[in-house]
């Protein structure tokens, strides 16, 4: 193996900010840079630039001599957020047209907090990335040993996908009773869209098949994993082919790695959607049970407090031994097998308020101000009192020396801000950003102590890895 091919880059892009870590020629390199939630190739690329600069070379002379880049990133988790996707078409089994809109029992409560499923008055379904009238039952049947009792009816499905091509389709899911058994009905409709709507076409049709993405029992699970993965398919390939052309402009000849959920990597170009959900908090514990082999620790929660969330996961024995096996993306139980990790909206950027319903009770997070505006004392126009104003303001962060003395503070943007939550309190400044930090402070604990206790492990056995941009600051 040559020298270059053991120089490496490695970027998580969050929701503030955008890290790197850079290996070359036996010198390692870390850099940070906002995250461009407009245009993450921005933030990509200004981030390998930074890190090039502290070695002295210029981002086309770095990249020649990287052999591999690795990246995780939320871009899959925002765009579910903001239900951004493609309007979609799915095709199932005559008879079975309702099955994902109908769900598991615990569809009403999947992915809700536990503070939103006490109130069971107000509990709905999530509303479907596919509705019912994009949904087509198509007449064929394949039964549980993988015999077709039924043939396809060719003329039929050719009716009903120009039918959902006509409402809106641009892209199609194929998820049919059985087809992780035999596939062969699953496959000859994409033949079908393929033959109708061809690759050099204007209206060219993405095509998702079940079987292709989750190839085991769990009808449900395999349809919303097929789902989610056409959903987010062309948001992922708009952002990662920027990336990618860009660095191929620089001269980077080397391969383009997605970190993924089960703890591995895999070519960007290989990588469904589904898998690269979560990356970037399942890459942090991994790299915890690294370093806790090292320092010859065993047991270690991982924490990490960035601008939007806190990620915690457990190091065990000193190895990642929790893996969900259906777990939840979103709203949607799926098929895949995820190492386990929590996420809970508390971090720098989490906006604090009053809940008058409650009693003026001050309330920290899920909402984020993120990198733009960001909080007030990033004087980027932010004005919601957030994580990180009630931090400079009482002391623990240095206005001058944030973001490597990059950023400077507004203490003053920071104290504004507080005062829209402590004049209606008739409190002080100093006092309502030490009740945010508190509350803050409080939910990370509450949430590592759940996460530890409710697996049935004792807390002082274990050691805390605080990292992330806040992660420090609140241990």
């Amino acid at each position: 193996m040559s020298a270059s091919q053991l120089n490496s880059i490695d970027i998580d892009v969050g929701g503030t900010f955008t890290d790197l870590v850079m290996n070359m020629d036996g010198h390692t390199v870390q850099a940070k840079v906002p995250t461009t939630s407009y245009d993450l190739s921005v933030c990509f690329l200004n981030v390998i630039e930074v890190g090039a600069q502290e070695l002295g070379l210029t981002l086309d002379q770095v990249l020649r001599q990287i052999g591999m880049v690795r990246y995780s990133t939320t871009i899959a988790m925002n765009r579910l957020i903001e239900r951004k996707g493609p309007r979609l078409g799915l095709l199932t089994t005559e008879g079975h047209e309702d099955a994902v809109l109908i769900g598991r029992g615990a569809q009403w409560v999947d992915g809700t907090r536990l503070h939103e499923r006490r109130n069971l008055a107000v509990q709905q379904k999530p509303v479907p990335l596919i509705p019912r009238r994009m949904i087509a039952g198509i007449k064929e049947r394949v039964d549980g040993r993988g015999r077709v009792m039924r043939p396809l009816d060719e003329d039929d499905a050719r009716e009903k996908i120009h039918r959902l091509v006509d409402r809106g389709a641009r892209g199609f899911v194929i998820s049919l009773l059985w087809a992780f058994l035999n596939p062969a009905h699953e496959q000859r409709l994409k033949e079908i869209i393929r033959e109708e709507y061809k690759e050099y076409h204007i209206g060219y049709l993405p095509v998702v098949l079940s079987s292709d993405v989750l190839g085991k029992l769990g009808e449900y699970q395999r349809s919303m994993t097929a789902i989610l993965d056409a959903y987010l398919h062309r948001s992922l390939q708009i952002e990662l082919s920027a990336m990618w052309d860009k660095l191929r402009e620089y001269g980077y000849t080397g391969s383009f790695m997605m970190v993924q959920n089960s703890g591995g990597v895999a070519e960007i170009y290989k990588a469904s959607a589904s898998r690269t959900y979560n990356g970037g908090p399942v890459a942090g514990l991994i790299g915890s049970r690294d370093i806790a082999r090292q320092l010859g620790y065993t047991n270690v929660v991982a924490s990490d407090v960035g601008g939007t969330s806190f990620d915690i996961g457990l190091v065990v024995s000193a190895d990642v031994r929790n893996y969900e096996f259906s777990p939840i993306i979103d709203r949607w139980m799926v098929g895949l097998a995820m190492i386990q990790s929590l996420s809970i909206g508390a971090g720098g950027g989490s906006i604090a308020r009053i809940n008058r319903d409650l009693g003026n009770r001050v309330e920290v997070g899920p909402q984020s101000a993120g990198s733009y505006p960001g909080p007030a004392c990033y004087n980027q126009g932010g004005t919601e009192p957030t994580v990180t104003d009630a931090d400079l303001v009482l002391g623990y962060l240095n206005p001058d020396y944030y973001f490597g003395g990059r950023m400077k503070l507004n203490k003053g943007a920071a104290e504004r801000a507080l005062r829209k939550l402590a004049k209606p309190l008739g409190m002080d400044v100093i006092e309502v950003a030490s009740i945010i930090r508190r509350i803050v402070d409080e939910h990370m604990a509450s949430a590592i102590r759940k996460e530890v206790v409710l697996r049935g492990y004792r807390p002082e056995e274990f050691v805390l890895f605080a990292f992330g941009g806040g992660g420090p600051t609140h241990a």
